[in-house]
Parts: structure tokens; C-alpha cells; sequence
């Protein structure tokens, strides 16, 4: 009787822990059901990096350096390829052009890296508008971004990606400080 008591009062002592919990990880897009008319359409067009999260400072590195970032999504010449441009300030003042190529994968919304065959993309939605989290996985790292079509995002949304971060145990927490103008996005 005194162990079914005890084995009572844990059960809801963790129930208890997990309604209080205010973890709730990002939301991966959905690939049941996925109409390929719309994905990726709704991705393509300008986006600015706002913030990056990961378990370890090593993930972050990268970034680092940066002021603000500005992002082009575009249709590749292949249906199944999106063409990434991007303009990244330093935090120096100087400019730094990059491109890279992500492959469609048929039935889902996770994107290969071309020329990379170990890194893993994955898109995720967020709650607030106009904004989506990005889940980038390599040999070495695994880390979450956030993009959104205004370079300025509200607290809120920042604070939101902030506990959606810790809820994946990505504890190091890099806001991009967007202090300096934009650079200006090459053309391909």
C-alpha cells in the first residue's frame, strides 16, 4: 500500500514538473501533406539573421565577427535547387559576399548543403510573423538560427526563440548586433 502511495505521488509530482515547464521546442514544418506549389515559394525573397543559439561556444564562432547579415533566397535553374545569396557586415565594417546552393529533398522540407554532405538543414516555423528558425547539423555542430524579413525583430520574438533554444539544451545565445548599415547583396 505504501509503495503504490509513493508511486502515486511521484507520477504527479512529475506531471506536475512537465505542466509547469515552460519548454516548448521549436515546431518543425510539417512534410505530411507538403504542397510542393507553395514550398519553398514562401521562403524565397529577403531575409535578415537575427540570432543563433547552440549547445557550445565552438558552434557559434562563426559568427562571431558579424554585425548583420542580409540573406537572398532564389528559385535555382532546377526546380529541386534554391540559390542563397548573402551580404555579411563585420563587425570591422567590411563586406563579405557569399552563395551556396540547397537541394530540395522530395517529401520533406529539410535541405541539403551542396558540397556538403554532412550538413543537415531543417526548417522550422515560429511564432511570430515573418520570422522562421533554421536548424543547421554538421559533423561538428549542431545549431539554431533566426531569420526574419525585417532587420529590427520585436523583443518578444527574440525572447521566444530565446526559451525555444534552451528547451533543446542550446544554452549559448548570440543576438547579431545589426549596429552598422546593411551591405548590399551581389548579383549572381
Amino acid at each position: 500500500m505504501l509503495q503504490r502511495t509513493w508511486s502515486y505521488l511521484l507520477y504527479l509530482y512529475g506531471a506536475l514538473i512537465s505542466a509547469l515547464s515552460p519548454c516548448a521546442p521549436p515546431a518543425p514544418l510539417p512534410a505530411s501533406g507538403l504542397d510542393r506549389d507553395q514550398f519553398p515559394r514562401q521562403y524565397l525573397g529577403t531575409w535578415h539573421f537575427i540570432a543563433a543559439a547552440a549547445a557550445t561556444p565552438a558552434a557559434l564562432e562563426t559568427f562571431a565577427g558579424i554585425d548583420g547579415s542580409v540573406f537572398h533566397m532564389g528559385q535555382g535553374p532546377q526546380p529541386q535547387r534554391l540559390q542563397l545569396r548573402a551580404a555579411l557586415r563585420l563587425k570591422s565594417g567590411g563586406c563579405v559576399p557569399r552563395s551556396w546552393i540547397y537541394l530540395l529533398n522530395e517529401g520533406s522540407t529539410d535541405l541539403a548543403t551542396e558540397g556538403r554532405p554532412g550538413m543537415r538543414t531543417e526548417l522550422f516555423s515560429s511564432k511570430c510573423p515573418d520570422t522562421i528558425i533554421v536548424q543547421e547539423t554538421d559533423r561538428d555542430y549542431q545549431r539554431i538560427l533566426l531569420y526574419s524579413r525585417t532587420p529590427h525583430l520585436a523583443d518578444d520574438c527574440i525572447e521566444d526563440f530565446r526559451n525555444q533554444a534552451y528547451c533543446l539544451d542550446m544554452e549559448e545565445f548570440l543576438l547579431i548586433p545589426r549596429s552598422q548599415d546593411t551591405c548590399q547583396l551581389q548579383d549572381s
